[in-house]
């Protein structure tokens, strides 16, 4: 495989067959050393589509590690749009992201509307994943959520009563 910063050179051309390429190559070839790059190169990204593309790429990885990677760039970004990219990642993943809820509903609490929504549908779609544990801790959590994000709150617990039945 050619190195990353090659590879993120294709990403970054803006020509849709070498982006096509790149994709290719990382698909067949890629290792964590480029979706981590890719993950520190995403606020470079301007372009609506290839943002899609990347974002889309890294929702595809199956490595269980590649979590850690993502939920470390989830805590150190501090613009919210990448930060809303980034969950958008996370809940369009098939891994396994239910060991970081602390993290989510840290996030649902502190960060703005937007980051908020995105994190609030992180945590419907692993609700299935939390243990009762877990579950009864979102669920006290939860109940004493600030006004302004309490409907966010409520569609969380909602879906997490149909899981219960």
């Amino acid at each position: 495989m050619e190195n990353n910063s090659d590879i993120l050179k294709k990403i970054h051309s803006g020509e849709p067959e070498i982006i096509a390429e790149a994709v290719k190559e990382i698909k067949e070839n890629g290792d964590l050393t480029i979706a981590e790059a890719l993950l520190q190169n995403l606020a470079q990204i301007q372009d609506p589509r290839l943002m899609t593309i990347v974002a889309n790429l890294l929702a595809d990885i199956k490595d269980t590690h590649f979590c850690e990677l993502l939920i470390h760039s989830i805590e150190t970004t501090t613009d919210s749009d990448i930060k809303t990219q980034l969950l958008r990642i996370v809940w369009e993943s098939s891994l396994n992201y239910a060991a970081y809820l602390d993290v989510f509903l840290h996030i649902l609490r502190e960060d703005n509307f937007s980051v908020a929504f995105e994190t609030s549908t992180v945590i419907e779609n692993m609700v299935h994943n939390l243990t009762e544990e877990q579950q009864a801790k979102l669920t006290v959590t939860l109940a004493e959520f600030p006004e302004d994000k309490k409907f966010l709150a409520e569609n969380i617990l909602a879906e997490l009563a149909g899981r219960e039945v």
